[in-house]
Order: C-alpha cells, then structure tokens, then sequence
C-alpha cells in the first residue's frame, strides 16, 4: 500500500476537562465534562486527512506505557498507517491535560514530552515516504525531521511545516518546506510586523506558500503574487484544541486536491471551525461531506 501522505512528528495522550471558568490558585473547580483523545500536531492533521479518504503514514515515537498504546490505538482506528511509529520500553509518552473554558471555547494546555528520548534520525523508515507527495512535519525531533525533509526534497516530495512554537533548528527546516502554515506567535518570531510583513519576511526563508492562522480571524496567505485574508466560519465554539491541526490537514487534501489558493485557505477555514463544535482535537473532525455542505450554505 501507498501513502499520499506521511507524517513526521509528535503524538500524544489528551486528557480535556470543561470548566466554567479558568480557576484561581488554591481553588477547586469541577469538570462539566471531560474526554481522552489522541494529540499531537502532525497525529491530528494525518488523522483528519484519513477522514477525508487520504492514505496517510505515521512516523514518531511513543513507549509501551499506558499512554503509549492508547496514542498507538488511536492512530490506527482513525486509519493512519502506524508501522513508522518507533515504540521504545520503559519510558513515560507524551501526554497533556487541557482545561476547556464553557462558553468561549478557549483552552489552556500543560504538556509533557514524558522522559522519552526524541525520533532519531536513523529510526525514520525513508522507505515509507517511497509513494508519498506530501510529508508534514511540526518542528519536534528536529534532527529527525530534517533528515526525512532532506530525503522529501531529494525526491520531489512537497515538504509542509506546521511551526506552532519557535524552538531551536526551525530556520534549516524553514530553508527545506515548500509551505509553511504557521501560528501567529511563530510568524511574530520569526517575521516580525505587521502580517502582511511577516509574511513576505517568512517566504524569504524558504518556502513558496505561506500561511499564517490568526484564530477566530480566519487566516491569511501568500503564494507566488496572490495574498488573501481569508476570515474564519462561524460556529458555536465548544472548544478550539486542535483546530490548528485539523486546519493543516484539511489545506493539505486542497493541495492533493489540486485546489487553487484562496479555495484551500477557505476549505481548511471551514474544516478548523467545524471541528470545534467537540471536545478534544479528534471527536469533531468533519467528513469531507459535511465541508462540502457547510461550504455550499
């Protein structure tokens, strides 16, 4: 079997909880509701990509732990192809716990790595990339990241960066994607200004497209001489964990697609918000079918 797109990148165990409000220190808060899903950047995107019909691969690490197998189950029940995942005994996996504000939607996360050493170069199977047209990666385990970049670009293989946070090494990944769709902290980073000015600062470092995600704003992007402003879909906002994620997924099936610019900013648009109707980064991830309704209302 061929993949028309693999990932390279970080998993997680989420543990959500809803409260009516974020609480005070030495206060106790109860949950509204709570859920455990999987997490992680890249995870999320392939995962909604497996819920649009896309082949998609996994490739990054997790250990034999409770949270490991529940991260290892997840995936392969959403479909996402699973035998690049390294599973290494006896550390701690990647897990959070993200506290969910009732009403706004809006979450605060606490996260770890655990103490599991990262992705190493010589642990990323090259030959699951063999079919693919896309790899996505999010800037953790950089080094490996880099290596499975350089093979991508040696191979024609489009490169696309999810830079969420700023963090060490992201300037050589930056030089290797052909799109980056970054966060508006990490453009204000690595850009500078205004958004218009980040985003020609950011193309100026390597990648063709560029994308910057401005939350309830929508987003706004550059690609050869178009730049569009591309507002968000309103929906009612249970909770935007994971919004991003499900974002990057959904412009990649309009690159795979063959959609023109400004239809995939408007599609991945419509997909984000739609899944912030759920709890967790997975529960609300729409088909493609319910995109296509919501983009034809």
């Amino acid at each position: 079997m061929g993949f028309e797109v693999v990932g390279v990148g970080h998993c997680a165990a989420d543990y959500l909880g809803v409260v009516e409000s974020y609480p005070q220190l030495d206060t106790k808060t109860e949950l509204s509701q709570f859920s455990m899903q999987g997490g992680g950047p890249v995870a999320t995107a392939l995962v909604t990509l497996s819920a649009l019909g896309v082949e998609t691969s996994f490739i990054g690490k997790i250990s034999d732990d409770e949270f490991g197998r529940f991260i290892h189950q997840g995936l392969r029940e959403a479909g996402v192809d699973t035998r690049g995942l390294v599973i290494e005994p006896g550390y701690i996996s990647p897990f959070s716990f993200i506290a969910v504000e009732s009403g706004s939607g809006k979450r605060t996360v606490f996260w770890t790595r655990g103490d599991l050493p990262p992705l190493r170069p010589d642990e990323v199977r090259l030959d699951v990339l063999e079919t693919a047209r896309v790899l996505h990666v999010d800037g953790l385990a950089i080094e490996a990241q880099l290596h499975a970049a350089r093979h991508a670009r040696s191979r024609g293989i489009s490169v696309v960066f999810d830079a969420g946070s700023p963090r060490e090494g992201m300037d050589d990944l930056l030089k290797l994607c052909d799109v980056l769709v970054a966060s508006e902290r990490f453009a204000a980073e690595y850009g500078g200004g205004a958004l218009g000015e980040s985003l020609k600062a950011l193309r100026a470092r390597g990648p063709k497209t560029v994308v910057i995600t401005i939350g309830a704003d929508g987003s706004v992007g550059m690609e050869g001489e178009e730049t569009y402003v591309v507002p968000a879909h309103a929906v009612e906002a249970v909770d935007t964990t994971g919004a991003g994620d499900v974002y990057h997924g959904a412009f990649i099936f309009g690159m795979l697609r063959g959609m023109k610019f400004r239809e995939r900013m408007h599609f991945a648009n419509v997909a984000a918000a739609l899944k912030c109707r759920s709890l967790g980064g997975r529960a609300g991830i729409p088909s493609l079918e319910e995109i296509d309704r919501e983009l034809g209302e």
